[in-house]
């Protein structure tokens, strides 16, 4: 059995994180590490939290970060996820986020997948992302199918969904510096970005069923992200970034390939 290395970031979700971290917990694949890397959370956020760091599975890191523009000056999610990928022992790497949560099979199907085609070094699942109000109500659900191998996962492919080898990382360090690009222009697209990095490289295998559900609240980043009233935080952000550019790119490098 191939051990996984499971990335959480976690920031004031008190709600929600919970559930992930259950999901995660409850998985029919035992042989994993939840890495689980919180931003300085509120109180409420660390009292739920605390009741599940008696599992020795759980290596559990809360940073030092305090005020708003410290926040703003990196990508502070993509800089988490670089601290626990230097943490990481497992064969393979997955990532969820605070407000996502596992299907009970997804990391032994996953798994599976790669074990059983080693010529695969990424591979990612059909996703939902709920849209929900505080109060709970769902007002739009939104599916990403996994439908084909694909050199163009920026934007078409979800943060939660992926899982790929351990052993491919070094070589995106080697080029860019860091695995995870932390630079605050891609901050709404710091998956994609990373996803850009990896497809110089390696396609994306699908694999066509729903291995998790995604939560998008009013109080996340994307909806403060296009809100009318913009919070002090996203008015600290610099311009953002698309994946125009990024899919563009990864198209003409491929069309090099061909050429």
């Amino acid at each position: 059995m191939s051990k996984v290395s499971v990335i959480m970031t976690s920031y004031n979700k008190p709600a929600f994180v919970g559930k992930a971290i259950e999901g995660i917990l409850g998985q029919s694949h035992a042989d994993f590490e939840l890495l689980l890397m919180d931003d300085n959370s509120n109180e409420e956020t660390d009292q739920v939290i605390a009741a599940y760091l008696q599992d020795n599975r759980i290596r559990y890191v809360k940073s030092q970060t305090k005020d708003i523009a410290e926040r703003a000056a990196t990508i502070r999610y993509a800089s988490l996820i670089n601290q626990a990928i230097d943490l990481s022992t497992g064969d393979y790497i997955t990532y969820i986020t605070d407000d996502n949560v596992y299907r009970p099979q997804r990391l032994e199907k996953m798994t599976a997948f790669l074990s059983e085609n080693p010529e695969a070094n990424i591979v990612y699942s059909s996703s939902i992302t709920n849209h929900i109000k505080d109060d709970g109500t769902i007002t739009k659900s939104v599916f990403r199918p996994a439908g084909r191998l694909t050199w163009l996962a920026p934007c078409a492919v979800d943060h939660c969904s992926i899982m790929h080898r351990s052993s491919i990382l070094p070589r995106i360090y080697e080029r860019w510096g860091s695995y995870w690009d932390e630079n605050p222009e891609y901050y709404r697209i710091g998956d994609a970005r990373f996803f850009w990095r990896l497809n110089h490289y390696w396609p994306f295998h699908p694999l066509d069923e729903v291995l998790d559900d995604n939560y998008m609240t009013e109080g996340s980043f994307h909806s403060q992200l296009f809100s009318r009233e913009k919070s002090q935080f996203i008015q600290l952000l610099p311009q953002q970034l698309d994946c125009r550019e990024l899919r563009e790119s990864l198209r003409q490098q491929q069309s090099g390939k061909i050429g």
